[in-house]
Order: structure tokens, then C-alpha cells, then sequence
């Protein structure tokens, strides 16, 4: 099962996002948003951060990530991604490649 959450800048926190079924995640992609991704089956968190945000937006999202992961599951791993340089991992993940 995948959840998705969108930090929302003015709450300084993370709020689930429902997405359609057939929906690639890749699609989801925005430079404004920073997105998490929580990977129940492959017991990964991948936090996504769009070009267009600004550093402190990136360290409270980061921080906040922990909160996210620790509710689902602590043992899961934490995986930070800036918008350009995505590995080829979180690129399978959202069905880029």
C-alpha cells in the first residue's frame, strides 16, 4: 500500500493527498510541493522536494518526515530526493522508468 502526503507550508506539516487509482505517482510531481511517499511494501519513505522551494521549507518537511514515518512504521527507511537528481530507484518508484 502506497500513502501519499503533501507538506503544507502554513500548517508546517504533511497532509495525506488522495489520489486516483490508476494514477501514475510521477504525474503527482509539482516544482511548488514537497511530496512523501510512504512505501508500505518496501518499507521505504521517500520525501520528494520540488526545485521551487525554499531551504527552510526543505528542513521543516525534513523533520516533519519523521513523524510521518514513525506513524507508520519506525523501522522504515528515510529517502531524501531533490527535484533533478532522483535516483534510479525513486524513478521506478513513480513510474518514470
Amino acid at each position: 500500500m502506497i500513502f501519499v502526503y503533501k507538506f503544507n507550508e502554513e500548517l508546517q506539516e504533511f497532509e495525506v493527498i488522495e489520489i486516483e487509482e490508476n494514477v501514475p505517482l510521477f504525474e503527482l510531481l509539482d516544482s511548488n510541493n514537497i511530496l512523501l511517499f510512504v512505501d508500505a511494501h518496501e518499507k521505504n519513505v521517500w520525501v520528494w522536494q520540488g526545485k521551487n522551494n525554499s531551504p527552510r521549507k526543505r528542513f521543516v518537511s525534513s523533520q516533519t518526515a519523521l513523524h510521518i514515518r514513525d506513524k507508520h512504521d519506525i523501522s522504515f527507511m528515510i529517502h531524501s530526493i531533490d527535484e533533478g537528481e532522483e535516483t534510479a530507484a525513486f524513478k521506478v518508484f513513480v513510474g518514470l522508468i
